[in-house]
């Protein structure tokens, strides 16, 4: 299976507060690592990113395992990804950070965004 790259270099490169990069894994699955923080300044480039560049495609993996920094703002974009996710009909992943897990545990009780982990963190001072 072939797959195309496109976007910031993760590793390496110029350093900015927010780092993305696409994955075409199939013509219909694509994978966005993210990297670097995810709050305000950043939250709706990642919105606008994810929106461009997975526009077509039927399952999106959403690896923020390289997150170093989310808050609140950061769960806003997340949320409206989700919303557009389902009226598109597009399956959808987060692979999360464990730096997301206090916002995440705050603000998504109920846990309705589909996180690879079902919802639940290990304790980030375990």
């Amino acid at each position: 299976m072939s797959s195309s790259m496109s976007g910031s270099p993760i590793d390496g490169g110029t350093r900015s507060p927010l780092q993305l990069v696409t994955e075409w894994l199939s013509t219909t699955d694509v994978r966005i690592t993210v990297a670097g923080n995810v709050d305000m300044c950043t939250a709706q480039q990642l919105s606008d990113y994810v929106f461009r560049r997975a526009g077509n495609c039927k399952l999106l993996t959403l690896d923020m395992t390289r997150v170093t920094f989310f808050d609140c703002a950061g769960f806003s974009a997340l949320a409206n990804i989700d919303e557009r996710c389902q009226q598109a009909n597009v399956t959808w992943m987060i692979q999360a950070a464990p730096c997301m897990s206090r916002v995440v545990n705050i603000c998504d009780p109920f846990n309705e965004l589909p996180m690879a982990s079902g919802g639940q963190f290990e304790s980030a001072c375990a």
